[in-house]
């Protein structure tokens, strides 16, 4: 009698699928930690199936819009388009599917604002869960878990993390559910870790260490830096196709660039399968006003091509399409190429070890590495995944490599956060205590109150130790101390026959406060051996003492509930002030806010002071683009005519209150770009104000794309305002068009 399924969609189940699978078919909730390209999202494939086949409703949520557009093209092929949605705020089809594709924070914003939407929903599926931990976003998937209903299952998929049980613990005290955990640890295909370096060659880091300072020593001049063409040279017999992570766009395209001078991989009837592709897009995208395209098309018939944010989203799906059909050798990309999207390859090579994470330059993480790393070794095509990282010589510092080893990988971290947004719904759903409640439900104050039970057992456990001491070691009154004291006192009595001035009184001083200690002192009495062995014992003692009291600061310390209620009466204060909240209930402006998640407070102060209303539907996607606008490095601001002048005297009056109540501001307007959106939706064509932008194609269309999300949240909470509702449906469409829409 067969106890697992053994087969899904004509695939041979692993043991950890089958056991995943299992759980399922036992309505139970499932937490999945396993390594990249094992098979994860098999598992979610399975949820979809049974749940879709029962005639039930489940909802796929992933953390970024392009893995939910890959999903929803997916689920689409397999159950018909009548059976699937996708909701990712700027897109909305088919909304009442029974199958749901939708990115983390609409989930979230179902279950704070309408959850009665989800009320029907058996499954709910968290793609890339260990997102939980990302700085900006960590919060949302947070607050789906906690807002969850409880009769609601999850299945869970996550890399491999050291912490999957403190997670799952978490998640069954929040929902009063047994959450089951599967673990896979082995990859189909292993990986095989080594560095590289033109004159040393391929090696691993620990022979590197070794090796590095002899060569350094024996060459007189400087060392030529190692480029990719010198790894790809090593690469092009036996090792391709590779996926080579650069952590800038312009490196990615500079390389591609590069080898194509030197390369090219594919035979002639390769070359005509990617011309089958290339006009398949074009037939697709028929209005294609990339600078890129011509140029991307060159690099792509020889086998060569790159991969970033910055490109239009038609260039990146036949990169991505030629890819999966390996007809690319090599594919220069940034690290997105690594989130969700299924791609394996033979080999993965890393340009640096360092990356720019928009403050600083940081060394890769463990998990960031094995995210990208983790794309090596097809499955049923090769023995063993390889993966190679570059050293320059002249710059190696060991300490920036991540270790390599997938035990090293570091453990989630609560990164809970508390929005406008979530205080305002918060208000509007719960009463205090129930505030309070809910505050103290988040994986900050779980690991927190985890850490302080820790530090409460290593305070005990020093306290016992130092029972062992006698009580009056390093104290006045240990005779070993207390002869310590006289011979100082009498060496400083030696001191003052030859000193002066100063000296003399600072020794005046030190002799004063040594005759109170002696006076005070009550000898212990106790034998030289006793005195020799407290004597012997001292430094330990110290040390000691040292820790438990940075384990008592630190247990003190440990109170994040606390932050949290504090910093919620500090943003609730600040709402009250704003006119937001009326004893303890959401006034108009309250209610709108509660309803948007961009900027909530600058965007509601726009409609409640009526500028919404007096600006053109291009105006309107002008001022959308700016909001929460985060510009690049070194981004220039292009000039325009537009009169933001009521946005800026607003969002001036609103980092004035922030500052005086929280000591800090959210408030972000920058009008980089909004020029750009303005031209775009008096109808100019993407060419045209491209030529006047200095910024990537692919980040015009994020912006617009975001700005037409915010325009949706607009009009989603002023349903009942006809007018700005009808303009606000004419921005969107004038912003929705030709290369910024998405065709799905």
């Amino acid at each position: 009698m067969k106890t697992f399924r053994e087969t899904f969609r004509g695939l041979t189940l692993d043991p950890f699928q089958q056991k995943a699978i299992k759980y399922i078919d036992q309505n139970k909730s499932v937490l999945v930690a396993a390594p990249t390209g094992v098979g994860k999202t098999l598992i979610a494939d399975y949820v979809i199936d049974k749940i879709h086949s029962e005639n039930g409703r489940v909802i796929y949520t992933a953390p970024i819009k392009a893995l939910s557009n890959q999903k929803f093209k997916e689920f689409k092929k397999f159950m018909g388009a009548d059976a699937v949605g996708i909701l990712t705020g700027d897109i909305v089809l088919n909304p009442e599917a029974s199958v749901l594709i939708m990115t983390t924070e609409i989930f979230r914003n179902m279950l704070q604002q309408s959850n009665e939407k989800v009320a029907d929903v058996r499954y709910v599926i968290f793609d890339e869960i260990h997102y939980i931990d990302d700085p900006q976003r960590g919060s949302v998937w947070e607050e789906s878990i906690i807002f969850m209903p409880p009769e609601m299952r999850f299945l869970g998929l996550s890399a491999t993390i050291p912490n999957v049980e403190e997670l799952a613990h978490w998640i069954e005290s929040i929902q009063g559910q047994k959450i089951e955990i599967v673990t896979h640890f082995e990859r189909v295909v292993p990986l095989k870790h080594q560095v590289f370096e033109r004159n040393i060659g391929m090696t691993t880091l620990k022979n590197f260490k070794k090796r590095y300072k002899r060569l350094l020593s024996e060459e007189r001049q400087a060392i030529a830096s190692t480029s990719h063409l010198d790894l790809i040279k090593e690469l092009k017999d036996g090792y391709l196709p590779c996926l080579f992570f650069c952590f800038s766009r312009k490196k990615c395209e500079i390389n591609a660039h590069e080898l194509a001078i030197h390369y090219d991989f594919l035979t002639q009837e390769q070359k005509e399968q990617v011309k089958q592709v290339i006009n398949e897009i074009a037939d697709r995208y028929p209005q294609i006003n990339s600078s890129r395209w011509e140029d991307l098309k060159r690099l792509v018939l020889r086998g060569i091509g790159y991969h970033h944010a910055g490109m239009l989203p038609v260039l990146k799906d036949l990169v991505e399409e030629l890819f999966d059909k390996r007809l690319l050798s090599v594919l220069y990309c940034t690290e997105t190429f690594a989130v969700g999207l299924n791609f394996p390859c033979r080999t993965v090579c890393f340009e640096s070890s360092t990356k720019w994470d928009g403050f600083n330059f940081r060394p890769v993480s463990n998990r960031e590495y094995f995210q990208m790393a983790g794309r090596a070794g097809r499955r049923g095509i090769d023995e063993q995944g390889f993966v190679f990282t570059l050293i320059d010589i002249n710059y190696f510092e060991p300490h920036e490599f991540p270790s390599m080893r997938e035990g090293d990988i570091e453990p989630l971290k609560s990164q809970f956060a508390l929005t406008y947004n979530s205080i305002l719904n918060l208000i509007n759903n719960y009463s205090d205590q129930d505030i309070y409640r809910i505050l103290g439900m988040n994986f900050a104050t779980y690991q927190a109150v985890q850490e302080k039970d820790l530090v409460q057992e290593e305070i005990e456990a020093i306290e016992l130790e130092l029972e062992g001491f006698c009580p009056h070691t390093n104290t006045d009154n240990c005779p070993a101390v207390y002869n310590k004291l006289l011979r100082k006192r009498k060496k400083i009595e030696k001191d003052l026959h030859r000193a002066q001035g100063r000296r003399r009184n600072g020794l005046l001083a030190q002799k004063a406060n040594l005759d109170r200690r002696i006076s005070q002192a009550v000898v212990h009495d106790c034998d030289k051996d006793e005195q020799k062995s407290c004597f012997n014992r001292g430094h330990a003692f110290n040390r000691l003492q040292k820790k438990l009291a940075r384990l008592n600061k630190r247990f003190k310390q440990i109170d994040p509930q606390q932050r949290f209620l504090q910093e919620f009466r500090d943003k609730k204060e600040l709402l009250k002030a704003l006119g937001y909240v009326q004893n303890d209930k959401l006034t108009t402006a309250g209610i709108f806010a509660s309803q948007i998640h961009v900027q909530e407070l600058l965007v509601t102060e726009l409609f409640m002071e009526g500028i919404l209303h007096r600006y053109t539907a291009s105006e309107l996607n002008a001022m959308a683009v700016a909001i929460g606008y985060e510009p690049r490095k070194g981004e220039f601001r292009l000039k325009h005519n537009l009169d933001f002048s009521p946005i800026q005297r607003i969002a001036y009056h609103l980092i004035a209150m922030e500052e005086h109540f929280l000591g800090f501001t959210t408030t972000e307007f920058h009008d980089h770009i909004a020029l750009l959106a303005y031209k775009w939706s008096q109808g100019e064509s993407f060419s045209d104000i491209m030529s006047e932008a200095l910024i990537d194609e692919g980040d015009v269309i994020f912006a617009f794309r975001r700005g037409i999300d915010l325009l949706r949240q607009i009009r989603n909470a002023t349903v009942e305002d006809k007018f700005l509702n009808a303009k606000l449906r004419e921005a969107i469409t004038k912003m929705d068009r030709d290369e910024v829409s998405i065709w799905l």
